[in-house]
């Protein structure tokens, strides 16, 4: 089985969890609050339980990369009958709409260089050398497909050679929420 197909089942998993806290996701968008913290604590439990079932190896959080010694959010291991492969997850909450008088779309995340965009994130996972480097980015609400779509091209286009790919679809998602998967693809030196 292909890393992807690990993730894409993790992502199935995950998704059942986070599909039953529709009025807790309503309440972050109606209160205009991301909450990347909430994420990352139900995405640790949901990992543990994970373990404990045998689906994955090892996890761990804020892993330290580089000369630099930045932090990724999280490595997962996932075993295989020829080893292990690992996956490095950076986690984002993005609100999809009104938040302190200004509206957000998801193409104002990709196309933003600075902390508030994802360029960041997907420059510290480019420069990891194994494993898959994907961002899990919960956004409340539902972006749509052209909006999420849109902004994926264009940040392919504005950062090149950095790359992104989407392993899920907003159409596949509720209104009130979507759980997206972007692998990052390393830049050719």
């Amino acid at each position: 089985m292909l890393l992807e197909d690990y993730l894409k089942d993790l992502i199935v998993r995950f998704r059942g969890i986070s599909d039953s806290q529709e009025q807790r996701l309503r309440c972050f968008h109606r209160y205009e609050v991301q909450v990347e913290g909430w994420l990352k604590g139900e995405l640790l439990y949901f990992l543990h339980e994970e373990k404990g079932a045998g689906r994955i190896m090892h996890f761990d959080r804020e892993v330290s990369v580089g000369p630099t010694r930045k932090k990724v959010d999280l490595k997962i291991e996932f075993p295989t009958d020829s080893g292990t492969l690992e996956a490095w997850i950076e986690l984002k909450h993005w609100l999809i709409g009104p938040q302190k008088g200004t509206h957000y779309n998801a193409q104002f995340y990709f196309r933003e260089s600075g902390s508030v965009g994802i360029k960041p994130d997907a420059e510290k996972l480019s420069r990891i050398s194994n494993g898959s480097k994907l961002l899990l980015i919960l956004a409340t609400t539902n972006p749509g497909v052209d909006d999420w779509s849109a902004g994926v091209s264009e940040f392919n286009r504005k950062f090149s050679p950095l790359h992104l790919k989407s392993l899920t679809s907003p159409s596949d998602y509720p209104d009130y929420y979507y759980l997206a998967f972007l692998e990052v693809t390393r830049p050719q030196a």
